[in-house]
């Protein structure tokens, strides 16, 4: 098996994929982030106050679900002619790497978003008396935080269309596939 990269661990795995998705410049680009984005701000009120992290906390777990099933359906999707003729030797030019490459990104987001959440809920407390001194500078870092956690539980959401987005897309491929196996097959039995 020969790749163009020697990746190895899995955080070099994960820049590659990172690589493949087109980095930081694309995903300042992209539609999903900047909707993410004005829906976290539309939605301000649900952020401001404590326990914005409950919804996260009882969403993002079946999201989660759905967009591993995704990835499942892609890996197993098509026979192995189909694979090959969606891969490629640059991995950095692999539609196969870029489907997958997209579900590695949904999942870490969806993960951090939730895990985000759960550390939030974990360490919220109202401010004591003995720390009221400090409470100005809280209230000015809570919502930040907050809306960092909430930001993440939209990209989330936005997130699980762009995986049934995917999945569609490759289910497009491989009806042309089939498409062009058929004619192939009807052109040489004339």
């Amino acid at each position: 098996m020969s790749s163009t990269h020697n990746a190895k661990t899995d955080l070099e795995i994960v820049k590659l994929a990172w690589e493949n998705m087109g980095g930081t410049a694309a995903l300042w680009k992209s539609f999903d982030f900047r909707f993410a984005l004005v829906v976290s701000l539309m939605c301000w009120p649900a952020w401001l106050e404590p326990n914005w992290w409950e919804a996260t906390i009882s969403v993002l777990p079946s999201l989660l679900g759905f967009t591993l099933g995704g990835f499942a359906i892609f890996l197993g999707f098509g026979s192995d002619q189909f694979k090959g003729l969606i891969a490629r030797e640059d991995e950095t030019k692999s539609e196969y790497l870029s489907v997958s490459s997209a579900f590695l990104f949904i999942v870490a987001v969806q993960v951090v978003g939730l895990l985000y959440a759960i550390i939030c809920k974990s360490v919220w407390i109202p401010t004591p008396a003995l720390l009221k001194h400090i409470s100005p500078i809280l209230h000015y870092l809570n919502p930040i935080a907050w809306f960092i956690g909430y930001y993440l539980y939209v990209f989330g959401i936005v997130l699980s269309l762009r995986a049934a987005i995917r999945i569609f897309r490759v289910s497009r491929w491989y009806n042309s596939f089939l498409v062009a196996s058929s004619e192939e097959r009807d052109d040489t039995q004339k």
